[in-house]
């Protein structure tokens, strides 16, 4: 079985560190030898990492020095590493070489840092194949293969999990550096779509593979009573929103769109989750009179039970790379509606009529209205979110071992 390695800045948290560590745990369970790559010693859901697979720790000393032994599962290895200076300066110098008029945009001292220890877990290892998880990842991939050589180093395969921007850093750096990919994994086909125009990756070295959102055990856990009293005092519904607190989820819009629901049927809005912009939603909610009727109970350690007892869940991003989240409402059979953001709440909803525009608030409350207004058949949601499953995404990853292992030169 081929040997695969899962690279990961870190797993502090979030949708593709989820999905990165579910991967891993999928490949794992059907025979293969999978290790989770670090370069940081930050890991929010130990009880997460698969044990079938190991978790290896390139951090630099001081790192090192800061680490948390007892926070990190069992299976996680160490391996602090100091960066040699000769090779740190014949990397640098064969990216200024290679790309003399993007050189200062390359050469930045933490990626080359983690490019030469990269390169050692690699010479030391010897993986099948890497698949890279967001830009740190993929830069230290590319790079590491520069310094040993692609006869020597193995394949690489990027994993993109969200949009990327015209004229961003990560995708000016992607345009010159996706050329030595063997393979680029999109998670949905408006993540390909955007892929191809914004980086030029033809469509020959694209393969969409959806994340595996619907867990057994997030299922199990979903039959749990919720940590909150609104579930249990005979309140009025609860609309549920999930995710960072950060600008990419729009919460604002959120709340906004949720003043309007109010002001025509009685409900509650709940926010899981904890980031920036906290502070900046609790004055929203106080400026709008919502105080009570608006809670933000804080990070949940199971979502899911929230979602499978919430009258609708709801999605305002300003875009996503799939939006794992609004899978796992449906699977827990909870209705749910979105902002029609690139890329996947579409995929995922396939209903036009359950997506409003990006940042809108009124056309969110006239959707939101919508279905708290209409019966919601749960099984359908259910079959609805299996799409998303575990097997699914697996044989979607082994497929791209297979076409890229049998491509490479002997």
């Amino acid at each position: 079985m081929p040997y695969i390695a899962m690279v990961i800045p870190s797993l502090a948290g979030g949708g593709a560190e989820r999905t990165a560590l579910r991967v891993a745990g999928g490949l794992a369970a059907r025979g293969h030898d999978v290790d989770i790559v670090l370069f940081q010693p930050h890991v929010a859901y130990p009880a997460e990492v698969p044990e079938a697979a190991r978790l290896i720790v390139l951090c630099g000393p001081r790192a090192w020095a800061r680490r948390d032994p007892s926070a990190m599962p069992a299976n996680a290895q160490w391996r602090p590493q100091r960066v040699p200076v000769l090779q740190g300066a014949r990397l640098a110098a064969g990216l200024a070489r290679d790309f003399p008029a993007a050189a200062p945009m390359l050469l930045r001292r933490g990626a080359l840092g983690r490019a030469l220890r990269f390169a050692r877990y690699a010479a030391r290892e010897r993986p099948d194949i890497l698949f890279a998880n967001l830009p740190q990842a993929e830069h230290a991939a590319f790079y590491a293969a520069r310094l040993a050589g692609p006869r020597v180093f193995p394949p690489v395969v990027p994993v993109i999990h969200n949009v990327v921007t015209l004229g961003a850093r990560h995708t000016q750096r992607r345009r010159l550096l996706f050329p030595s990919a063997a393979h680029v994994v999109a998670v949905s086909r408006g993540v390909a779509e955007n892929t191809a125009e914004a980086v030029g990756v033809p469509e020959e070295r694209l393969s969409v593979i959806y994340n595996p959102a619907v867990m057994p055990a997030a299922l199990r856990l979903a039959e749990e009573a919720p940590d909150h009293p609104w579930f249990g005092d005979g309140g009025p519904p609860v609309v549920l929103g999930a995710g960072r607190l950060a600008r990419q989820k729009d919460f604002p819009t959120l709340v906004e769109a949720f003043r309007r629901v109010r002001a025509v049927r009685p409900c509650r809005l709940m926010i899981l989750g904890e980031g920036p912009m906290r502070s900046e939603l609790q004055s929203r909610v106080r400026a709008l009179d919502l105080e009570g009727q608006v809670s933000l109970p804080g990070w949940a350690e199971n979502p899911w039970a929230f979602m499978a007892r919430a009258a609708l869940f709801v999605l305002s991003s300003r875009h996503e790379g799939l939006g794992n989240v609004l899978v796992e409402a449906l699977a827990c059979g909870c209705p749910a509606v979105a902002t029609d953001c690139p890329a996947g709440p579409a995929e995922i909803l396939e209903d036009p009529a359950l997506l409003a525009p990006v940042g809108d608030p009124e056309a969110l409350a006239g959707v939101m209205l919508r279905a708290l207004a209409r019966p919601q058949d749960r099984p359908a949601l259910r079959a609805k979110a299996a799409r998303f499953s575990m097997e699914r995404a697996v044989e979607g990853y082994e497929a791209v071992v297979e076409r890229v292992l049998r491509a490479r030169p002997a």
